[in-house]
């Protein structure tokens, strides 16, 4: 009954890609001409010059058009309507080892936190909303191991020696006992400059973390107002 209830909205109510508005089959956000052209996973190999402590990252898509309005209109307009569009491509993008780098068997996946101001002003952390739902489904342990102690500034309105500034110290281990000697898999929705990544992964490794690898949903080689 439940089933056919289901199919009878989907014939009143179809599903609309956020791409281009068209419907779409009944097992994706997406239509397949945009599902083609924004699903691009890469493995983003950090310069070992400035991450030391980031041992890769896997990224979904680029933070371009599509996605780049997306990921806004869940900052700035605090809406989560398109989160589960959003999960979909973290799911198909996600490697079968979930971290990405061979032989790297991810333990414990921790989120990028927001500092508490923020998340009273948006009422939800965007990383939790995209990737928690892929998480339950691949029943890999989530863990909030990290807080954000101070508020800081945007990232896209500074500069790279300003940006690490603002950051450095941003984070500390809420509990270090999830994560010690543990395999992490650290998820945010935007890497750009990777600099926050990098402070997280500092932090986590501190705390005991073996490995820190990052998976983002999207990438970007320039700061925008959506990047941290």
């Amino acid at each position: 009954m439940k089933a056919w209830l289901e199919a009878l909205w989907g014939l009143i109510y179809p599903r609309r890609c956020p791409g281009c508005g068209r419907a779409t089959a009944a097992d994706s956000h997406w239509c397949g001409t945009c599902l083609a052209a924004i699903l691009t996973p890469q493995y983003i190999q950090p310069q070992p010059a400035i991450f030391r402590a980031l041992d890769g990252c896997w990224a979904a898509t680029n933070y371009t058009g599509r996605i780049r309005r997306l990921i806004r209109d869940m900052k700035f307009r605090r809406t989560q309507r398109q989160a589960a569009a959003l999960a979909e491509l973290v799911e198909r993008a996600a490697p079968v080892s979930g971290g990405g780098k061979e032989g790297f068997a991810v333990d414990v996946v921790v989120p990028v936190p927001l500092h508490r101001e923020r998340y009273r002003e948006r009422g939800f952390n965007q990383t939790a909303a995209i990737f928690r739902p892929w998480c339950r489904r691949r029943e890999l342990a989530w863990r909030e191991a990290l807080l954000r102690n101070r508020l800081t500034l945007p990232q896209w309105t500074l500069g790279m020696t300003a940006r690490r500034q603002n950051i450095t110290g941003a984070f500390t281990a809420a509990r270090p006992e999830d994560i010690q000697n543990k395999n992490i898999l650290l998820v945010d929705d935007i890497c750009t400059s990777g600099i926050t990544l990098e402070e997280c992964a500092k932090v986590l490794k501190a705390a005991g973390a073996a490995q820190v690898m990052g998976f983002v949903l999207a990438s970007g080689a320039a700061a925008s107002p959506a990047n941290r």
